[in-house]
C-alpha cells in the first residue's frame, strides 16, 4: 500500500485489501477503482463491521479529492456529513 514510509495499522484496510486482491486477480470487475476511498473491517466470517473516525477519514477523503466512499453501513450516516464525496 503506498505510499510505503506512511504507517498504517489497525483492521480498517481489511475491505480495502480485500477489493484490491479481488480486483488484481480478475474475481471482481471494477472500473475507476483510484476514484474510491474505500475502509472497512472484516469479521472472521466475512460480515463488515463499522470503523473509527469515519467523519475525519471522509473530510481526508474530499481534500485528497476521491469521488466515492465505501464503508460500512452503520457508519454512512456519519460520512455523508461531509459533501462532494458520494458515500
Amino acid at each position: 500500500m503506498a505510499p510505503a514510509d506512511m504507517r498504517k495499522e489497525g483492521s480498517a484496510y481489511d475491505l480495502t485489501l480485500a477489493i484490491g486482491i479481488l480486483a488484481a486477480s480478475e474475481q471482481i470487475k471494477v472500473d475507476n477503482l483510484d476514484d474510491y476511498l474505500i475502509m472497512g473491517e472484516l469479521s472472521l466470517d466475512g460480515t463488515l463491521q463499522p470503523i473509527k473516525g469515519a467523519l475525519p477519514i471522509a473530510i481526508k477523503a474530499k481534500d485528497e479529492r476521491f469521488k466515492k466512499f465505501i464503508l460500512p453501513n452503520e457508519n454512512a450516516k456519519e460520512a455523508a456529513i461531509v459533501e462532494g464525496v458520494e458515500i
